[in-house]
């Protein structure tokens, strides 16, 4: 008699929730969401047309696109086959322009250079800046 009050208690209950709560993507979701959702839009394709092709609904195409749903092996096949982009394209990470710098061989001073040039606003500057450093240029360098 002493599982009646245990059994009543359960009875009433509905029980452990059946909804779980809303997954946040990790960074890969997020970022293959994120470059999806960049194709699609270059292809001028709708979430419609995606979802069509993906056999899913719209809201499904959302998640993929918010890092909230993981797309599966065969619809990220299906999805880069629809929209031309190779799936390498899908997990390329955002490269800074620095970084991309140093990757062609500039050193920290050239990147800082560069850099300090695109922060300059003015066009007139600018070209003040580009004539001096042509002039710079053809003059003979000091030997060290």
């Amino acid at each position: 008699m002493k599982y009646d009050n245990l059994w009543n208690a359960l009875a009433g209950s509905r029980g452990p929730s059946r909804r779980q709560p809303p997954r946040r993507g990790n960074r890969v979701d997020v970022l293959v969401g994120r470059r999806l959702r960049e194709a699609r839009l270059t292809a001028g394709a709708s979430r419609a047309q995606l979802a069509a092709v993906l056999g899913v609904s719209v809201p499904s195409v959302q998640r993929y696109e918010s890092g909230a749903r993981r797309l599966t092996a065969a619809r990220l096949a299906a999805a880069v086959k629809f929209l031309g982009v190779p799936m390498s394209h899908l997990f390329k990470e955002e490269v800074s322009p620095a970084a991309r710098m140093e990757a062609a061989g500039l050193t920290p001073l050239e990147i800082d250079l560069v850099m300090s040039f695109r922060a300059i606003a003015s066009g007139a500057r600018r070209e003040e800046i580009l004539r001096l450093a042509r002039t710079a240029s053809e003059e003979p360098c000091p030997t060290e």
